[in-house]
């Protein structure tokens, strides 16, 4: 399945201030989206945790992220049952935005033993304090991982990506 999530200018906006936040350090969090087709979905809201990642480590604190992702959800209850995990994101903000062996073994790990029967990873660096790289694999139950598509939309609807958002494949 080719995953393709939507971000809206503003949910972009607003993980470039995070990213600048978080500097040197690796931050990241988890992703809540609405599925709107079989493989499309919205981004409808992302944790974040700026404290726990070193230069190139981030690991994922579940307590934090699980009251982030409960506000999310409550702020969506108008779409119960649309709306739910769909993956996780972090930066490289020293490396390419490309999952490591860490990475892809992890989020593997999750959807083959203990998680969801699929998730997307997105890896994100900001360059220059003005543009994002980013990249989207998805992982799925019994299948390989595979590079997803990324779509930037204004906040009234899609229009594709635009200048300061790179997509690098896998």
């Amino acid at each position: 399945m080719t995953l393709s999530l939507t971000i809206s200018r503003s949910q972009l906006a607003e993980l470039q201030n995070h990213l600048k936040q978080g500097g040197k350090r690796e931050i990241g969090g988890w992703l809540v989206a609405e599925q709107t087709a079989p493989g499309e979905f919205d981004l409808v809201g992302f944790t974040v945790d700026l404290k726990a990642g070193t230069r190139d480590r981030f690991d994922s604190l579940p307590e934090l992220h699980s009251k982030q992702m409960d506000r999310i959800l409550l702020e969506n209850s108008d779409r119960v049952g649309r709306v739910d995990y769909l993956g996780e994101w972090h930066s490289h903000p020293t490396f390419p935005p490309m999952p490591s062996e860490i990475d892809l073994a992890s989020m593997t790990d999750m959807v083959e033993h203990s998680g969801p029967s699929f998730a997307a990873l997105v890896i994100v660096r900001l360059m220059g304090g003005a543009s994002i790289q980013a990249t989207i694999t998805t992982f799925q139950r019994g299948q390989s991982p595979e590079a997803g598509h990324l779509i930037i939309s204004d906040d009234n609807g899609k229009d594709g990506f635009r200048e300061g958002w790179k997509v690098l494949k896998i």
